[in-house]
Order: structure tokens, then C-alpha cells, then sequence
């Protein structure tokens, strides 16, 4: 559990840096741009990320997985068959992406979001594979170095032209993405991330990899569908206006998410192919420390958001208020289910979290259609709320039923206050 605090309260504190720096830069362009332009950047980097994200095919986490569970195997080979993979397909999925939109500024950057598209997949590949590290050094770094190094970009932007548009913005996250891939690549040369240091138990196969790795990447798409599926559906039905306010509520309520957020990428991190039984228990810990101290958080955020909003962005963005507030207790929740999940990602069984997202997507995705499209952006906030209920739901349900498991409690114990106390002396001592 020590090892496990410390790898949180790092990722914690990089994330807590990450979320101040994000949330200036979207300060930033948001009163720069206007609605309008901030709809296209956000569309533009909806496209490319997703393109990314839907590329990686879990080949970085079954790599994480089996050099974890010791697996022999010519992992240099892998290495960079899935760099090869991920670019072809990310390339792929932008172009076909781009034809959501009926926007014409979105189609005349073409060039550029297939090229963000694929720096954005290498990115997102090697932040997924520094999980090697059981400390998040790399991982913390990489994430690190993307906010800032956008910010410093825009910075430059700023002082070099009179007028700044989205197409600037655009190319310098292509800049900065592309940069961290190539310190990525840097990275696993310099720290041989192909080698296994341990002596074989046993030895992996193709199918064994590819086969994880399809598991954990069916999960990831209707993670990434459950996720997006709110500002896809704006995109095709709404205009640019409307998905800029709120793809920027969307993202300003993922400030709430740093907590929990850091505290599964270090579950992950620490038992990804090992100890079930110690998984299993801090699993639970961290979902009972962390579930009702960051609802709490949620509905004093959500208070006070008609104030927040316009008080931050300006009057203009005074219309995404209460989605914002709406999607705080999506984050909070989500962020929940989601750490109950490292039970089964971490534990080798990936596809009961693809059970269960796949359980929760349905009713969302049936109720889609149906939407007014007055007030379309709050009635896309219910439904994400929704989603996520169901998710924790689901995966509630899934201890006792599948894993034979008791139900984990909501409410913390002496010894998760201790644990709290623990963490937050961690932070405060540094």
C-alpha cells in the first residue's frame, strides 16, 4: 500500500498541475475565439483524439499486462508493429470521422487532424505503455509536458500575431503531441522496455497478445462511446455554437476527476498481471475513500456554477452552465466505476468491464434518437449521467455475482480515514 500511496500521490500532484495549466489554456482560447472558434478547435480535436485513441487497440496495455505476469516473448517485434498499426489505423478513422460534420472549415484542415490523429495516437500509446513503471515517472512526465507544452506554444502564438485562429492552435498541438511521441520512442529505447528482466514463467504467443489486447480495446471503444458519444451526436446534430459551449463544459468538469483519476492509473500501474487478493483490497479502499468526499465536491460545484461560469469564461458561455453542472456528478461517478474496474483490467479479466459498459450503453443509445433538439446539450448531459449510474451499477452488481466477491461499501472506515490522512501528508510534505 506504501508503494501504491506514493505512486497516487505523484500522479495526484502531476494531475493537479495538469488541471491548473488546462484549465488556463481553455480560459485562454475560449475568450480568444469566441464560441464559434472554439467550437472548431474543440470539433477538430474531438476527430483527431478519438481517431487516436480508437487506433491504440489495447496494444500498449496487453504489452503492460504480460511483461507484468513475466510472459516471454519478442516484445522489440511487437514494439514496433503496434507504432506501424496504430498510425495506419488512426490515419483511417480521421479521415472517415471527419464526415460527422458537415462543417466546412473542419473539412478544409483535413491534412491537418489526420496528422494530429496519428501524433495523438503515438502519445496515447506511450502514455499507456510508461505504465511499466511502476512510480509513473515517464507517465507523469508525458502528460506533463503536453498542457504545458501547448500553453507555451499558444503563448507564442499570442505574442507573434495580431489575430489568433484554431488552425494556430491546431498545429501547435500537432507540434507538441509529435515531439512527446519521438520522447516516447526515446523513452523504450533508452530503458530496453522490450527486454524481460525476469525469468520466464511461461511464454506469450501472438494470439495471447493481440487476444488481450482486443479485449481490453472493445472496452476502451465503449468507454471512449459512452464518453463521446454526447459530443458526436452534437457535432452531427447541433451547430459548431452549441459544441462549443459545450464540449467546454464537458471539459471543465473533468477538473472534479483529478482524485480518482489518479488513484486508478496507480492501481493499474502497481498490479496489472500480479497479487489478486491485494488488488482486490485496495481496490475497495480507494473506492470508499475517494466516492462520497468528491459527490460532496460535485454538488457544492454545481451550487455555485451560475456564478463560475460566466465569472470565467464571460457572459457568452453563460448557456453551459447547467450542463456543467449536470456532468460534474457524471465525472464523480464515472471516475467511481471506473476504479471499481481496475478490479477486473488489472486482474486479467477485461472482459467483464466490457460486460459491463456494453450492459449500460444500450438504454443510452437507445434514448439517443429520441432527444429534443431544444436544450439538446442539457438533455446530452442527463443521458451521460445515466450512463455512468448504470455503469457503477453494473459493476456493483458484478463482485458478488461473478467474483464471488462481497458488494464494495460506499462509506469509509477508521482505516480508510487513516489512509486519507496518510495521502494527504504524502502531498503537503513534498
Amino acid at each position: 500500500m506504501a508503494s501504491l500511496l506514493k505512486a497516487s500521490s505523484t500522479t495526484l500532484v502531476t494531475t493537479v498541475l495538469i488541471t491548473v495549466i488546462g484549465f488556463f489554456t481553455s480560459i485562454i482560447t475560449a475568450r480568444i475565439l469566441g464560441p464559434e472558434g472554439r467550437g472548431l478547435l474543440s470539433g477538430a480535436l474531438l476527430i483527431a483524439t478519438l481517431a487516436g485513441n480508437a487506433a491504440i487497440f489495447g496494444l500498449a496495455n496487453t504489452f503492460v499486462y504480460h511483461q507484468g505476469a513475466e510472459k516471454g516473448f519478442n516484445y522489440k517485434i511487437f514494439f514496433v508493429f503496434s507504432l506501424l498499426f496504430i498510425a495506419f489505423l488512426a490515419a483511417c478513422f480521421a479521415y472517415f470521422g471527419l464526415q460527422l460534420s458537415s462543417e466546412t472549415q473542419l473539412h478544409q484542415q483535413l491534412y491537418l487532424i489526420v496528422l494530429m490523429a496519428i501524433v495523438s495516437g503515438g502519445y496515447s500509446y506511450f502514455n499507456a505503455l510508461s505504465q511499466l513503471n511502476h512510480e509513473l515517472r515517464f507517465f507523469n512526465a508525458m502528460r506533463f509536458g503536453l498542457v504545458a507544452g501547448n500553453l507555451l506554444l499558444i503563448a507564442v502564438i499570442i505574442l507573434s500575431f495580431e489575430s489568433m485562429s484554431f488552425v494556430q492552435i491546431l498545429i501547435a498541438q500537432i507540434v507538441v503531441s509529435g515531439f512527446l511521441m519521438l520522447c516516447g520512442i526515446l523513452w523504450a529505447r533508452k530503458n530496453t522496455i522490450w527486454l524481460n528482466h525476469h525469468r520466464s514463467h511461461s511464454n506469450a504467443t501472438w494470439q495471447d497478445m493481440l487476444g488481450y489486447g482486443i479485449k481490453h480495446h472493445g472496452t476502451v471503444m465503449l468507454s471512449i462511446l459512452l464518453v463521446n458519444f454526447d459530443k458526436l451526436a452534437l457535432l452531427k446534430m447541433g451547430t459548431i455554437v452549441e459544441y462549443g459551449f459545450y464540449a467546454l463544459a464537458f471539459t471543465t468538469s473533468r477538473l472534479i476527476g483529478a482524485v480518482q483519476e489518479a488513484t486508478s492509473t496507480a492501481l493499474y500501474a502497481k498490479f496489472a498481471g500480479k497479487d489478486i487478493e491485494q488488488l482486490s483490497t485496495s481496490v475497495n479502499q480507494v473506492f470508499r475513500v475517494t466516492f462520497i468526499p468528491m459527490l460532496t465536491l460535485a454538488a457544492i460545484g454545481a451550487a455555485i456554477s451560475p456564478w463560475f461560469i460566466p465569472f470565467i469564461y464571460g457572459e457568452a458561455f453563460s448557456s453551459m452552465t447547467i450542463p456543467f453542472a449536470i456532468l460534474l456528478f457524471e465525472c464523480v461517478i464515472g471516475g467511481a466505476s471506473w476504479t471499481l474496474a481496475q478490479r477486473f483490467n488489472a486482474g486479467g479479466r477485461p472482459g467483464l468491464v466490457f460486460f459491463r459498459q456494453f450492459i449500460s450503453v444500450i438504454p443510452v443509445l437507445l434514448t439517443l434518437p429520441f432527444l429534443p433538439h431544444d436544450n439538446i446539450t442539457i438533455y446530452l448531459s442527463g443521458l451521460m449521467l445515466l450512463g455512468a449510474i448504470l455503469r457503477l451499477s453494473v459493476t456493483l452488481g458484478i463482485y458478488p455475482y461473478v467474483l464471488k466477491e462481497p458488494t464494495p461499501k460506499l462509506l469509509p472506515n477508521k482505516a480508510d480515514i487513516q489512509l486519507a490522512l496518510n495521502f494527504i501528508n504524502v502531498n503537503t510534505s513534498r
